[in-house]
């Protein structure tokens, strides 16, 4: 058995599946989903996940798990039951700000139970290390930017050039501005998302079209497309995109993101990718016709996104939580409390 518990899963013959022991179950049974619903079906898959993780983990170095339900229990037990506890490192912290205040102080009360456990919340955005601090009165040395990692394992995609736009995703995304900034160009463009009252109320044009798909189709999608786009949502306290843009970067498609506060930690603007401003159509007009107008300026830009993205592998962003994770153990047999520095990989 591998020496961290994890429930986030690995495949034998890479990294994190060959250093790391899953600890399931990962995904709730059809009949659990039919039976209780979505959410609470992940909720309780998660809580037994969780008390395996907690039942097992005198056996192991340390353990590794997502934000949600399974990790956040896991933390739970370990504060309220310390002994034989085990660093903890906890990654996909993907919180948001609740707009009632009450429920925003359970939430404060729910994650400051959870930092009884956790050495360090690994975040995709280097901008949430002070934005969590400040929304959950966390300490800062427990807050970690781990740059995210691309996602292209194993799908079957052909890149070219179809001549359309195309942004995708359900999560924070601001489809309502680049609708906007596309419609006076006539350009034609794919919105891949299965969450149409992301533009409930927008007249759509005839130009744009508005169409879910699978998991592998959205990245022969992008594959196919002639430029990206990435349309986040502004006063978001945490920031996605980044598995999107990455891809995308791999790809070599040039790519326009939304948001500088996070765009910044993986694109050098207009050298391998351009940002602009939330909610600015203007802005992303002139992004797009930039890209559309120059198809050789645009075809370099996509040769340096491809270098650049080409860092961001799965296993480097693994190896660092993994790192994370072994040298919290080995600070915590020292005595040592405090800040700590980010393993090099």
């Amino acid at each position: 058995m591998a020496d961290i518990l994890t429930d986030i899963p690995g495949k034998t013959g890479r990294f994190w599946g060959d250093h790391t022991t899953l600890v399931g179950p990962v995904k709730p049974p059809s009949w659990l989903l039919k039976w209780a619903g979505n959410r609470w079906a992940h909720n309780l898959t998660g809580a037994v996940a969780a008390l395996r993780m907690f039942a097992r983990r005198g056996r192991c170095h340390g353990v590794v798990t997502d934000g949600g339900s399974s990790g956040m229990l896991f933390a739970w037990l370990q504060a309220i039951c310390p002994w034989g506890r085990k660093p903890h490192v906890m990654i996909d912290c993907l919180w948001g700000r609740s707009s009632h205040p009450l429920a925003h102080w359970l939430k404060k009360v729910r994650v400051h139970l959870a930092a009884r456990s956790v050495d360090r919340f690994v975040v995709w955005s280097s901008h949430e290390v002070e934005d969590f601090a400040l929304a959950f009165d966390l300490p800062r040395e427990k807050l970690q930017f781990v740059p995210f990692h691309t996602t292209l394992h194993d799908y079957q995609y052909e890149v070219r050039d179809d001549g359309y736009i195309f942004a995708g995703g359900n999560s924070d995304r601001d489809y309502r501005t680049l609708v906007e900034a596309v419609r006076p160009l006539a350009a034609p463009t794919w919105i891949a998302t299965t969450r149409p009252d992301l533009l409930s109320g927008v007249e759509v044009p005839e130009c744009v079209r508005v169409e879910g798909t699978t998991v592998d189709g959205f990245r022969r999608a992008m594959a196919a497309a002639r430029l990206v786009v990435v349309p986040m949502q502004k006063g978001t306290l945490r920031s996605g995109g980044q598995q999107t843009l990455l891809n995308a970067m791999l790809m070599g498609k040039p790519t326009i993101a939304v948001g500088r506060r996070w765009a910044g930690d993986y694109i050098d603007h207009g050298v391998n990718g351009l940002i602009v401003d939330y909610e600015d159509p203007q802005g992303m007009r002139e992004a797009i016709g930039r890209l559309l107008d120059d198809p050789d300026g645009a075809r370099r830009m996509g040769e340096q996104a491809r270098a650049r993205a080409a860092d961001f592998t799965t296993q480097r962003c693994m190896e660092t939580v993994y790192n994370l994770v072994k040298n919290a153990g080995v600070e915590a047999a020292r005595g040592q409390t405090g800040p700590r520095s980010l393993p090099a990989t």
